[in-house]
């Protein structure tokens, strides 16, 4: 027998790709995607029932890893003229339903529309009966379940009227990504050799009781690494038996040769850039289908995928076009993956799916790290115009100005791509983050970093992200300190008593009852959060993204319970500028100009305005952030202070460390402002809140591009906090030619030099947005940029929509 690991020699030179043909097939599988619906598919669904029952009195790591084991064997595959084989389901523009969850929203939402991360979504009336069914067997067993059980019988308080008030979105009500994986290690080793070392470690771990779950998850890993191998060798075996049918040369030639590569990647090593990237997408693929959720990111894709290109470029295997051509049908495949977890999950995340690829950076001994690679990666986008992947680039002064100007390029063609993390930040980050755990952090790894899902950063295959924390809506407690406790939209008391406002006599004492609520709502919500990662431990522990991380096989710990070498935990945090600017519009009209009474401006609010807009005029032009005013910003600054101040006051997370807040949006400023009443910064009911965290409100920074810039870097302790999101507009005009390329060149220098640590332009103009929404199917594939993503505008839901559309342009 072959012993293909130790094999030394060379893949055939030259590829089996049907070159004539491959650019038409891209153009065509993207068109399919853009036009044709997303369908919900019942095979997972079937297949977790068939598993459940047959399992019963398992440990929940076997369990999940004999249904990760079950899809990956049974489910339905087939060929689509992408060379890159392998799709999330057994459909085209699949997507599987996870009700392990939750599954309220099967029974509340079945009649509704819903939408995916490519628009409209389809559940066959078979999948709705198969739903229903599933949603009897799983109904108070799932993790949002346990969730609030453990909450209630722990704290005897029911933590529902929280979440449906908008305090907060329950992260446990919906899966999560899996930060960045080790690709290299699947790469450079293959899953044939991870297996051989996690059976030792199997076959040598002590049988005492004290080592039962490391026991169990060795036992449950060898089952999902062999099934992973299974699921390329089916790709083969498909393959073979289709060119065994093709009469055409070329066609039969690229099948034959799928076949080959699918008997051999990633069991084995890959050997060239063919087999790498085929490689690298079984393994991606392979964690979506076990947890299908945002946030799972390929990394540093352009630096461990180079020793590759760099060798078949050099023997002559591949041409930089072909190589162009290839990562055109993998950016196929990022887009075809999909996720439906109910109407508030479309809501917050408008089809976001994460899939973050880092360019640029620093290497291990702090040099440039960018690749020509990554130049490719940027012309793919510019090409392609994808949603997914998303490019972000770690910037630093040390970057050749020929690759900035390709950055640039990307920019400039309107689909806000890449965004712009602070490399420096990032690193000063990651060594104050992982510097208190148990051995520090190296200089090296802390350089080893890299972007997942929206904005968040970690360390590159070595720490997972968890959404440990529900994510609170900081606008809201505005809204609850103002009705001393009570949530004026839900009728119902979240809040504590903090003092009717029409007594206070001075904003001091309006911003201790805001802190005071703040403390409330965090009390709640970390305590929440904790127990919601014990129901996720307890309900769906990850056990291939357990074993593609290092520190999980070494420890025998799943990533779930902190078997990462720097586990994390992101609690995203929403709305800080809108509570900011409105406890501001107090101070200033009420107590330093006292334009109004508090009595005045609390009729106003809980009439919507509506009837005063004389006093809506008022709080909208009240001095707000993004304008560089010295007193405003300070505010804005010791805001931020403060909130971290309050929630860290509530004791370390779950993994016992200091985890620092995610400061950004994705959409859930959409989602929580459509369970909000009017706010005193001139915000109306209803109404999407502010993007990001330190962006400003639409239509109140008037001061110009450089006091935007330097305000939005200066808000936020950007070392102390986990992330942070700045959107700027630009009309596309702003970037014709070298002067315009100078320009956002000089833009991202000097926010970054501010101390800034995200930055990302929209290039399309008001007037262009304004018309695709009139005119839709004009526009079909105009993309723009929400938060840490991309989307589609005219998939996305109105009030983003016109949130976008109220952006702030500049023009020069």
């Amino acid at each position: 027998m072959l012993n293909k690991e130790n094999e030394t020699q060379a893949a055939p030179k030259g590829y089996g790709i049907n070159w004539d043909t491959a650019e038409s097939r891209v153009k065509e599988l993207k068109d399919f995607l853009m036009t044709a619906p997303q369908v919900m598919d019942p095979e997972r669904l079937q297949f977790l029932n068939e598993v459940y029952e047959k399992y019963q009195g398992e440990s929940v790591f076997y369990i999940r890893a004999k249904l990760f084991e079950r899809v990956l064997t049974r489910k339905n595959i087939f060929l689509d003229g992408n060379p890159i084989v392998g799709t999330l389901t057994g459909v085209r523009a699949g997507v599987y339903a996870y009700p392990e969850w939750n599954v309220a929203w099967i029974k509340e939402e079945m009649q509704m529309a819903k939408m995916a991360s490519l628009g409209e979504m389809k559940i066959p009336a078979e999948t709705q009966e198969l739903l229903e069914k599933t949603y009897k067997l799983w109904k108070g067993r799932t993790c949002i379940d346990q969730n609030n059980k453990m909450f209630k019988e722990k704290y005897g308080i029911n933590p529902k009227p929280y979440a449906k008030a908008g305090m907060y979105y329950e992260n446990v009500s919906v899966a999560s990504g899996s930060g960045i994986a080790d690709y290299p290690l699947a790469l450079n080793k293959g899953l044939r050799w991870m297996i051989n070392d996690v059976k030792s470690r199997f076959e040598n771990c002590p049988t005492t009781l004290a080592n039962k779950e490391k026991h169990d998850l060795y036992r449950a890993m060898l089952v999902t690494l062999e099934a992973v191998i299974a699921h390329s060798h089916r790709y083969a075996d498909l393959a073979e038996k289709t060119a065994a049918e093709e009469t055409d040369p070329k066609a039969k030639a690229e099948l034959l040769e799928i076949a080959e590569i699918c008997r051999r990647v990633p069991e084995y090593p890959a050997r060239n850039f063919r087999e790498a990237i085929q490689s690298f997408w079984f393994i991606h693929l392979a964690i979506e289908i076990e947890q299908m959720a945002c946030a799972t990111s390929p990394g540093r894709y352009g630096q461990y995928m180079y020793p590759f290109f760099r060798k078949d470029i050099e023997e002559g295997n591949l041409t930089r076009e072909q190589v162009l051509t290839l990562l055109k049908f993998q950016w196929i495949k990022h887009l075809e993956l999909a996720e439906y977890q109910g109407n508030s999950y479309a809501l917050t995340l408008s089809g976001h799916t994460g899939q973050s690829i880092t360019i640029g950076g620093v290497d291990a001994d702090g040099n440039d790290a960018s690749t020509e690679l990554e130049e490719l990666l940027l012309e793919t986008q510019i090409q392609m115009k994808n949603i997914q992947p998303t490019l972000t680039l770690l910037y630093h002064p040390k970057m050749k100005d020929s690759y900035l100007q390709k950055v640039v390029e990307c920019i400039r063609g309107g689909s806000g791509q890449p965004q712009i993390l602070n490399n420096n930040v990032v690193v000063q980050r990651n060594l104050a983050r992982f510097g208190q755990y148990e051995g520090g952090i190296t200089l090296e790894d802390a350089r080893n970093c890299g972007n997942y899902g929206c904005v968040s950063t970690g360390i590159c295959g070595k720490g997972s992200f968890i959404t440990q924390e529900d994510q609170p809506c900081l606008a809201k407690i505005v809204e609850v300190m103002l009705n001393n406790g009570k949530c004026p939209v839900t009728k119902k008391k979240v809040g504590v008593e903090s003092g009717d406002p029409r007594e206070f006599t001075s904003f001091e004492e309006v911003y201790e009852a805001y802190k005071k609520q703040l403390d409330h709502l965090f009390n709640i919500s970390r305590k929440h959060s904790d127990l919601s990662q014990m129901a996720r431990l307890q309900v769906v522990p990850s056990i291939f993204r357990s074993a593609m991380y290092d520190g999980c096989i070494e420890k025998g710990v799943c990533e779930e319970a902190g078997g990462t070498r720097y586990p994390q935990v992101n609690p995203i945090m929403t709305a800080g500028i809108d509570a900011a600017n409105s406890l501001y519009a107090i101070k200033h009209l009420v107590f330093d100009t006292k334009q109004l009474t508090m009595d005045q401006l609390l009729e106003a609010i809980s009439t919507n305005f509506e009837g005063h807009e004389d006093i809506r005029k008022m709080c909208f032009e009240a001095p707000k952030h993004g304008n560089d005013y010295p007193e405003v910003e300070g505010f804005i600054q010791q805001y931020y202070r403060d909130v971290d101040a309050i929630h860290h006051a509530q004791g370390p997370d779950c993994f016992g460390y200091r985890t620092p807040l995610d400061a950004y949006s994705l959409s859930y400023h959409n989602y929580f402002g459509s369970l909000m009443g009017a706010l005193p910064n001139g915000r109306k009911a209803g109404v999407a809140l502010t993007d990001g965290s330190v962006s400003a409100m639409p239509g109140t920074d008037h001061e110009g591009i450089t006091a935007l810039i330097k305000s939005g870097a200066e808000a936020i302790d950007t070392v102390r906090y986990g992330a942070n999101h700045f959107n700027v507009k630009l009309n596309p005009s702003v970037l014709e030619g070298p002067v315009g390329a100078r320009t956002l060149i000089s833009l991202i220098k000097t926010y970054c030099d501010f101390g800034g640590s995200h930055i990302q332009f929209n290039c399309v103009s008001s007037d262009t947005l304004k018309d695709a929404q009139a005119n839709p199917q004009e526009y079909t594939d105009l993309v723009v940029r929400v938060a840490g993503f991309s989307a589609y505008f005219t998939r996305l839901d109105r009030g983003v929509q016109n949130e976008i559309i109220k952006r702030t342009e500049y023009e020069n």
